[in-house]
């Protein structure tokens, strides 16, 4: 009585045996593989088991011949189930058709096609893994992270192909995007067609500025959808996927911040700024960007440059505050239980100093917090001070307190 199907899958779910001996045992069982054919297979083998073990290694070390047999079985089960789509019928033949070095070599060269594809969406990556060290990882890792590895970068392959199709529609040659995330330029394009503004090209700074500033007054105008629509049009179907999801990234994400009011546009740039690729980035951009952040840092500050006060708004920033240059008796005491609650921090105010401080100003301001901090946290976080008056004396004596 012949087995049923059901049963037949289920022992093949559950044989953890490499593919490759799945199918030889299959062939030789099934008679698609003779003894002749079984012997110049173990012939073959032994060979490039020798070939590899000296390859990766030395072929007179035991570890390294027992690597070297996991190594070369991977290889040709990888090309074997690969190619077979797992049906052991056809992997029989090809067994019976192929020699078994074919096979491995076979399996290399996925492998090393896989590495030659991109690690990321970065165009132009300029350090890669060397392909002896990837092929001596991957050449034991299994079918399914291969095939995983092979979509990723596959997508990988795509966001780039897409970025550099258009990058050639604006004008910008490929060799000006090295290192660029595809996904920026892809958005850049997006976003010029959106805004319906002349000519098409990769924006500046100051252009996409104009971009907001237009985005924010009228909206999205009937000549960017139609600009839009005929880039859609023209896009290779392949490459649709890419652009529409970019295009939905823009319009959940970017759109409603451009046009929220309470954002300054000055604050709006800096935001967006990083997850777009701009050209031309020259001395009166760095100063676009200069005057922005100098003009939070002012407001956040409200002008002051003295330590005290300075110091006041880095510990309002480093217990989740509203920063405020001075703070009344109340608010200090409500500061210091938060700190003791909800942590004071570090990070926040370095990270504020170098996105907004005026350039020359940033050394100076880090070492001041840095300084600063160790002596702030043993002071504002001491549990002994039940009563909050030491903590209030440090403050007082280094912060301005009204």
């Amino acid at each position: 009585m012949s087995e049923p199907v059901s049963d037949r899958q289920q022992l093949t779910l559950f044989d953890q045996r490499p593919f490759f001996e799945r199918a030889l045992v299959h062939g030789v069982r099934s008679g698609v593989i003779d003894r002749h054919r079984l012997a110049s297979i173990v012939s073959d083998g032994a060979k490039g088991l020798v070939q590899i073990a000296d390859f990766f290694g030395t072929s007179y070390l035991r570890p390294n011949i027992e690597e070297a047999r996991t190594r070369i079985v991977n290889l040709v089960s990888l090309f074997l189930e690969e190619n077979s789509g797992g049906d052991l019928d056809l992997a029989a033949r090809s067994l019976r058709d192929n020699s078994f070095l074919s096979h491995s070599r076979g399996g290399s060269d996925m492998l090393k096609k896989l590495w030659a594809m991109p690690e990321d969406s970065s165009y132009g990556i300029l350090v890669k893994q060397p392909q002896k060290e990837f092929i001596a990882e991957w050449s034991l890792r299994s079918l399914p992270d291969y095939r995983q590895a092979l979509a990723k970068r596959q997508g990988h392959q795509l966001s780039i192909t897409v970025a550099l199709w258009l990058a050639e529609r604006l004008g910008v040659a490929a060799a000006d995007l090295s290192t660029v995330a595809a996904e920026s330029v892809v958005r850049s394009a997006v976003l010029v067609h959106l805004s319906g503004r002349g000519p098409l090209a990769i924006p500046t700074a100051s252009s996409l500025l104009q971009m907001l500033e237009a985005f924010r007054k009228q909206g999205l105008s009937g000549k960017g959808r139609r600009l839009l629509a005929s880039l859609l049009q023209e896009l290779p179907e392949s490459y649709l996927p890419v652009v529409q999801h970019e295009l939905q990234r823009i319009e959940s994400e970017d759109l409603p911040r451009i046009a929220d009011h309470s954002r300054p546009l000055a604050q709006l740039l800096q935001e967006l700024e990083p997850l777009y690729h701009l050209r031309d980035f020259g001395p009166e951009d760095a100063g676009l960007f200069e005057a922005a952040a100098c003009a939070d840092w002012q407001r956040i500050t409200a002008g002051k440059t003295d330590d005290s006060s300075l110091l006041t708004v880095f510990v309002c920033i480093a217990t989740d505050m509203p920063a405020q240059t001075v703070l009344s008796k109340t608010t200090a005491r409500a500061l210091i239980r938060k700190a003791r609650r909800d942590g004071f921090k570090r990070l926040p105010v370095l990270g504020l100093i170098r996105a907004l401080a005026p350039y020359a100003m940033q050394d100076d301001l880090e070492t001041l917090w840095k300084d600063f901090f160790p002596e702030a946290q043993t002071a504002l976080l001491d549990a002994a001070d039940t009563t909050l008056a030491d903590a209030l004396d440090f403050l007082r004596e280094n912060c301005n307190l009204a």
